[in-house]
């Protein structure tokens, strides 16, 4: 009995937890899916060009959604718990069957989206990632982002601070496992160079989402007024915390086609200024960003046309996206002062 409310209260802030993705809707590498799918089905055929990016989508998705249930309850509270041994062992194993992932795989399988054998190698890795979760806590505590090498200078010092936040992105990570793929094409027998400009816009789409939430991960934390407490300008703040997404945006694209996906990327940072310092939204760890639905039309739509045009006519088009995110650093520089 006592399990069971246990496994109800877990329940609950599993449900919770999931609310927490809601910004995910508004993602711009969320809207090209649904607009292919909605494409297909307008067309009354199965949207298959859809499946690879609903791969890529599943496969960041995974990691959070298949962690430990137990895990959302404060450690010191489950150390409390007056449970037995035994009970804490049924109620690790029963916790499995609130864990979200396996829940979709099951809709999928009903619906027949999925086959059985897909359906039981994703509930395999499941049960594998909540193992692991359980034995980390037991592990040395290791935290990558400390090693972000630190940058001279006042913009170095934001620079840095704006890395190690934009490391818990999954959108980041999206755009890595974007570039790695990318990359193993490229290096295969025959690459179809046609393909380079649209894999260079897709890694720039997806990291250039977290322009959107620059401030994310400072919102409700008093790191809003220790910015206007610095002797900087707003713009200053803008231009560290824009150069974090554009350097790493250049490290992916680099490889794959780097003029196309820089025109991207500063597009996409200078419409991001406006939902950035106007709609600042918070952006949880290990979280998707996203902000209003027509900046993120606005910024994907503005961004891929200059980004086809620079790889059909040059660097142009480059030099009209760093025109654009140049005004939107200044103009929102003086707003970012004022709010």
């Amino acid at each position: 009995m006592k399990a069971a409310r246990i496994l109800g209260a877990v329940a609950t802030a599993t449900r919770r937890k999931l609310g927490t993705f809601r910004a995910l809707k508004v993602n711009n590498f969320f809207l090209i899916i649904a607009l292919i799918a909605y494409s297909g089905s307008q067309s009354r055929v199965e949207p298959a060009s859809a499946y690879p990016f609903l791969l890529f989508l599943a496969a960041i998705l995974l990691f959070p959604l298949s962690s430990d249930p137990l895990g959302e309850v404060p450690p010191s509270r489950l150390a409390l718990w007056p449970i037995e041994p035994r009970e804490r062992v049924a109620l690790r194993l029963a916790s499995l069957a609130v864990s979200p992932i396996l829940w979709i795989l099951a809709l999928l399988v009903l619906f027949g989206r999925v086959r059985p054998g897909v359906a039981m190698a994703f509930i395999s890795l499941t049960v594998l990632i909540q193992a692991i979760s359980a034995l980390v806590h037991f592990a040395p505590r290791w935290d990558f982002r400390k090693y972000t090498p630190p940058f001279p200078g006042a913009i170095g010092i934001l620079l840095r601070s704006n890395l190690r936040q934009m490391f818990a992105s999954l959108d980041l990570w999206l755009a890595v496992l974007l570039a790695a793929c990318s990359v193993i094409y490229r290096l295969s027998s025959h690459p179809d160079p046609a393909a380079f400009p649209i894999l260079a816009i897709l890694v720039a789409l997806c990291a250039g989402n977290y322009a959107q939430c620059l401030f994310g991960r400072d919102v409700g934390s008093s790191a809003i007024t220790r910015y206007h407490l610095l002797p900087v300008r707003g713009s200053t703040i803008l231009l560290a915390k824009g150069w974090a997404c554009l350097l790493i945006t250049f490290i992916l694209v680099a490889p794959i086609q780097p003029l196309v996906g820089m025109t991207y990327a500063f597009t996409a940072v200078g419409f991001g200024h406006h939902a950035s310092v106007i709609h600042a939204s918070r952006l949880r760890a290990w979280r998707f960003s996203g902000s209003r639905l027509y900046i993120g039309v606005a910024q994907g739509v503005a961004g891929i046309v200059l980004a086809f045009g620079a790889a059909q006519r040059g660097i142009g088009y480059l030099g009209v996206s760093v025109m654009v995110y140049a005004i939107s650093l200044v103009l929102y520089g003086h707003v970012a002062e004022r709010v």
